[in-house]
């Protein structure tokens, strides 16, 4: 067994990332903290430069004073070249109240200096300037001098500039010095962050894996996980000792496992998964075999050295009524049966032979001892022989247990380049075995090329059928009833058609299977809902309009079918005589049981008609004893007409007499129309009258002139 090898993509390993975030999250607190820093710092700078503006203007302000009220403009201008050799101090005006400058001076400072091309320059403190831009400018009110208070009158003011420049590169070194401080000491923190988690998690995470990956799955309790003794007692130490002690269970319970997953639970025959695996190493020895016949010594396998020198047969055998004793006697003794036969039918198999059960009474032999048809049949005949007798089983009953066998040899049934392989051999046993079973109890059949194609065909029909249930394929179309004499509507037919690759499909093409299948109980309910909750509308409209729907044999025998109608004409408020349910003549003579449930859904309400009235073989007497209302001339009777027209007079006059109502079907050509108008028959439909056709189509083209027509007289007699 191929072993694994854990590959991680780099920037998908665990450790990597595991690094980064550890890096990312201490360079993001880092920065958070330096911002906070950065603030408290800021507010501080911004603090101390204010108080630099305070102390020059106390030094400044008696002398401003006194200059101010004695108008003395060289101590003015003292006073303005002693402020501005006070370092900081840009520029300095004396003011003589309320705009005259008493005197005023500036001094050129050197630029701040940018660092525009500096690795420092986008933490320069011309950055920073802006911070103290609104204190750059402060101004001091002058008073009266010589002790007067400052409740006095203003007499001027001194207004002073400051440099920020300074106040600017302090607060920008101390953001160098915090920013990359701050940053070399972030990224060590991720780094002894990421060591610290890469020594306790990620290696022993990685020495895990890699210890995973080694693991034989044909033998998982020979390897072992490696024990980490610093983390024996947390969470990762308990995940190795829990995944060590599954790994053992598993090994000392795999030959069970294995027993499981290959043998039959009931019979201990070999399953479906054993019996295709032993049928592939088949298959693979004869084509050895074919194409290397000089290693003929080689055909055989450990422990079956014999096998392998003749032709490859299979043999699908299906127990006859064996649901009959599961529900008669019960599944224990259903499943005591099984057991029996598992018995008999080894016994008559020879060396090298394998005999399998597949599920339910569903048993395979595998042989490769047949060189020729013969062969397999003498080998299906000893099976069906073995089990004629009487089967004792435990409980004191004796069961006769025939079967029915499909056979598929290898080489007999594949079309030419076609590859033979285990499941197409399954599927011909299973094809030969269907027309087994259809030949009669205790038969065999070989599988053969059109048996195949045929099956094939049904078998497709069939799962498109079930899909188009699932998702709502099918649509239903009405062919319009009318009264022969005037062509006014009376009623429709509810026909099926089947959305299957953008193309409608007829019933013929599918109603077979749907029969043969079961499939046709789930889509005849929907073909009487649909109907019936379409009726419900049209009968409001027309009092005298029935809609028609074909129920076959199947659905009129299933239980619960007349509750089902019942239900229907609750739900929908359609009188049950405005509903007509169409069965072939062969449905009402063939079974009582078909009879009582035609006769409990006349009692009911619901009209009865017989559908292709006059192709049976039944006798004309049933007619009065049936719950009859409506023959339906079939339109074999109608194509020739008026040519070939003695069936359907009889017909119509058989109609008449036993007063029941008769609709011609067919009708697709005028003359043909022509001669029904003369000969009575009441209602008919076809082509020529309207193709089926949808629900709003029908409404459209019937319904809808109609009502416009009974608008038109009502408003005429209003009038």
């Amino acid at each position: 067994m191929r072993r694994h090898q854990m590959t991680v993509a780099f920037w998908h390993s665990l450790a990597v990332r595991q690094s980064a975030l550890a890096l990312l999250s201490a360079v993001v607190i880092g920065a958070a903290l330096s911002l906070i820093q950065g603030i408290g710092q800021a507010e501080r700078e911004r603090a101390k430069f204010a108080n630099a503006g305070r102390v020059v203007l106390d030094l400044v302000e008696n002398t401003a004073s006194a200059a101010v009220w004695n108008l003395d403009p060289d101590l003015a201008s003292g006073l303005v070249r002693s402020v501005l050799a006070i370092d900081g101090v840009r520029a300095v005006r004396l003011v003589e109240m309320p705009n005259r400058v008493l005197a005023e001076g500036a001094r050129d400072l050197p630029p701040v200096d940018g660092g525009a091309l500096s690795w420092r320059g986008w933490l320069s403190g011309a950055h920073f300037a802006p911070i103290f831009k609104d204190l750059a400018e402060t101004q001091r009110l002058l008073y009266r001098p010589a002790g007067s208070s400052r409740g006095g009158p203003i007499i001027g003011r001194l207004e002073l500039e400051l440099d920020t420049s300074r106040a600017a590169a302090d607060y920008a070194a101390f953001i160098r010095t915090t920013v990359l401080g701050g940053l070399v000491r972030d990224l060590a923190l991720g780094v002894v962050l990421a060591l610290l988690l890469h020594t306790f998690l990620t290696r022993p995470l990685r020495a895990v894996g890699l210890a995973v990956a080694s693991i034989d799955p044909s033998r998982p309790g020979a390897a072992r996980l490696p024990d980490f003794p610093r983390q024996a007692e947390n969470e990762l130490g308990y995940l190795v000792r829990r995944f060590n002690e599954v790994l053992r269970l598993l090994d000392r319970n795999r030959s069970d496992m294995e027993q499981l997953a290959t043998h039959d639970v009931l019979t201990g025959l070999p399953n479906r998964l054993l019996l295709q695996r032993r049928l592939d190493e088949a298959l693979r020895r004869r084509e050895r075999r074919l194409y290397h016949p000089e290693r003929s010594d080689l055909v055989g396998t450990v422990g079956h050295p014999a096998r392998g020198r003749g032709g490859i047969a299979l043999f699908f055998l299906d127990l006859d009524r064996f649901k009959h004793v599961n529900d008669s006697l019960g599944h224990d003794v259903g499943d005591r049966l099984l057991q029996a036969v598992a018995s008999r039918l080894s016994d008559c198999l020879g060396e090298g032979d394998m005999l399998g059960r597949l599920g339910g009474d569903e048993f395979l032999v595998v042989t490769e001892n047949v060189h020729e048809a013969v062969d397999a049949a003498v080998l299906a005949e000893r099976l069906l022989k073995a089990l004629e007798p009487p089967l004792a089983v435990e409980g004191g009953h004796l069961l006769h247990a025939g079967a029915s066998i499909g056979v598929a040899m290898v080489g007999e049934g594949t079309a030419a380049g076609e590859m033979e392989t285990a499941s197409t051999l399954l599927r011909q046993a299973d094809t030969a075995l269907y027309a087994a079973k259809a030949a009669g109890r205790g038969q065999y059949r070989f599988f053969s090329r059109d048996m195949s194609e045929r099956a094939e065909n049904r078998l497709t029909t069939e799962a498109n059928l079930r899909q188009a249930l699932s998702i709502g394929s099918f649509e239903l179309y009405f062919q319009p009833k009318v009264r022969a004499a005037d062509q006014s509507l009376v009623g429709a037919e509810a026909l099926v058609r089947w959305k299957h690759d953008g193309q409608l499909v007829q019933p013929g093409a599918f109603m077979t299977v749907a029969e043969d299948s079961g499939l046709i109980m789930e889509l005849g309910s929907w073909v009487l809902e649909q109907a019936v909750r379409e009726a419900t509308h049209w009968t409001k409209l027309l009092p005298d309009f029935h809609i028609a729907v074909n129920v076959s044999a199947r659905q009129i025998i299933a239980p619960g079918f007349v509750e089902r109608v019942r239900d229907c004409l609750a739900r929908s408020g359609v009188p049950a005589d405005r509903i007509e349910i169409e069965v072939t003549e062969s449905v009402m003579v063939d079974s009582a049981r078909s009879l009582e449930v035609l006769w409990r859904l006349k009692r009911l309400g619901v009209r009865i008609a017989v559908d292709d009235f006059g192709t049976g073989f039944s006798s004309l007497s049933y007619l009065r004893q049936m719950p009859i209302d409506t023959l339906k001339i079939d339109r074999a009777f109608v194509q020739d007409l008026p040519r070939d027209s003695a069936i359907a007079a009889m017909i119509l006059t058989l109609g008449a007499r036993l007063g029941l109502e008769v609709v011609a079907e067919g009708v697709e050509r005028e003359e043909q129309l022509a001669w029904l108008v003369a000969e009575g028959c009441p209602v008919v439909q076809g082509f020529f009258i309207a193709e089926p056709m949808p629900a709003r189509q029908l409404e459209a083209r019937f319904l809808h002139p109609l009502l416009m027509a009974r608008e038109d007289e009502r408003e005429g007699r209003s009038a």
